[in-house]
């Protein structure tokens, strides 16, 4: 289906402080609702962009509605305008919602920018923080040098006999063990020492 208009606009001299003065006119395939409905969006464009340059956008607003509307079907019966106008609130809550997610997304982007920016260091929050650290670190040294005056040192332990050596209990059993004296004999070290003298 072809649909045709013709919009007018004359352009003020204090334009855009001042809105345009528009006009459209039905050429072909737009009923009158089609073109009060237009004629409506306009204005709410105008309202949406005051003071700032909009034929533009005027233009593309009214372009973008042809193209949504002009569809086979449109007889201009009650039931085709109601569908037309459940499509319609259906594209503009479609719109809000897209609206509202760009929003949350913006927002959730923001924070996440905030997040990592951290806390500029400052005079004041230098010496803040350097005082914190400082008491810290003398915390820490205290828990340090109170933990070793309680340890005792390797010879401490070893002088009080809390600790043996690794080899000292085998050395221990061979010292009580009397199977090794049999073997010795003490005869034959003395004999041995007689043929010296």
């Amino acid at each position: 289906m072809t649909v045709a208009l013709t919009l007018t606009c004359c352009i003020p001299e204090t334009y855009p402080e001042q809105e345009p003065n528009l006009e459209v006119t039905s050429l072909e395939g737009l009923s009158d609702a089609q073109r009060n409905e237009i004629k409506a969006l306009l204005q709410q464009r105008i309202r949406e962009n005051a003071g700032m340059p909009m034929i533009y956008t005027l233009c593309e607003a009214v372009r973008e509605y042809l193209v949504e509307n002009n569809r086979a079907g449109h007889d201009g019966s009650e039931y085709q305008e109601m569908l037309r106008r459940m499509e319609i609130k259906k594209k503009e809550d479609d719109r809000g919602t897209a609206i509202e997610t760009a929003k949350r997304k913006e927002q959730a982007a923001h924070v996440k920018a905030k997040d990592s920016t951290g806390t500029p260091v400052t005079p004041e929050t230098f010496m803040a923080w350097r005082d914190q650290f400082d008491l810290e670190m003398r915390l820490n040294s205290k828990v340090a040098v109170t933990e070793a005056s309680t340890k005792l040192t390797g010879r401490q332990l070893w002088t009080q006999g809390l600790v043996k050596d690794e080899g000292e209990e085998g050395i221990e059993d061979d010292l009580h063990n009397d199977s090794d004296d049999a073997e010795f004999d003490g005869d034959d070290l003395s004999e041995e020492e007689e043929g010296k003298n």
